[in-house]
């Protein structure tokens, strides 16, 4: 537990600090979005607490990468796949470490697709989270936060996002906005077609009598 807390212990303060923040966030972004976009306040409300989540997610894992480790001297690199795992099956402390790592991006995983339609499969899900992986790991070996640059830490962290995406499939097109239904406006169409009245003869024989032969009338 001790190296536990080592290790994670101070996002707990950091956690504490912004959660208050992203509640007071939640309300203003959808006044904002009711205002502005003239949406409901379900729909406003569920996609102002959807983005606001994703920012914290975000917040964190930034923190988290960016944060050294007390008492550390340097980050280490362990990329050979399987060794973290044994580990973690030994001890308690590499399981929970173990666990933290699938937990770390199993949140993006599960609110991005809602967000973002181009993000629902996953496979695309397990694309991005792969690369976001290796690029939070790369960032803590560059840094020397005096963490452990593992291949098995990418792969916990892409497991933990598909199995996010997974859990939340079902409510992907929840918070998709419906278009209004175009009605048709009314067009009066002209008929361009010649008309051909059909006037009795007599009454013709009589205009033309009149119009050629004044004195007749």
């Amino acid at each position: 537990m001790g190296e536990l807390l080592r290790a994670f212990g101070v996002m707990i303060p950091l956690t504490i600090t912004a959660v208050p923040y992203a509640l007071l966030g939640w309300p203003l972004l959808a006044a904002h979005r009711r205002r502005r976009r003239q949406a409901d306040l379900v729909s406003a409300s569920a996609t102002a607490a959807v983005d606001m989540t994703l920012v914290l997610a975000c917040f964190l894992v930034l923190c988290l990468v960016t944060m050294p480790v007390t008492g550390a001297q340097g980050s280490r690199l362990n990329l050979e796949p399987g060794t973290d795992l044994r580990l973690a099956l030994n001890d308690s402390a590499n399981l929970w470490q173990a666990l933290g790592n699938v937990l770390m991006l199993s949140p993006l995983g599960a609110l991005l697709p809602m967000r973002f339609p181009r993000l629902r499969s996953l496979g695309r899900i397990a694309l991005g989270a792969l690369a976001v992986s290796v690029l939070v790991e790369g960032t803590q070996y560059l840094i020397q936060a005096g963490r452990v640059t593992s291949a098995d830490d990418i792969l916990l962290n892409t497991l933990g996002a598909v199995a996010g995406a997974a859990v939340s499939k079902r409510l992907w097109h929840r918070l998709d906005v419906r278009p209004p239904v175009a009605i048709p406006a009314q067009v009066r169409r002209v008929c361009e077609a010649p008309v051909r009245l059909r006037v009795p003869r007599s009454v013709w024989d009589e205009r033309y009598s009149g119009i050629a032969h004044p004195q007749r009338r």
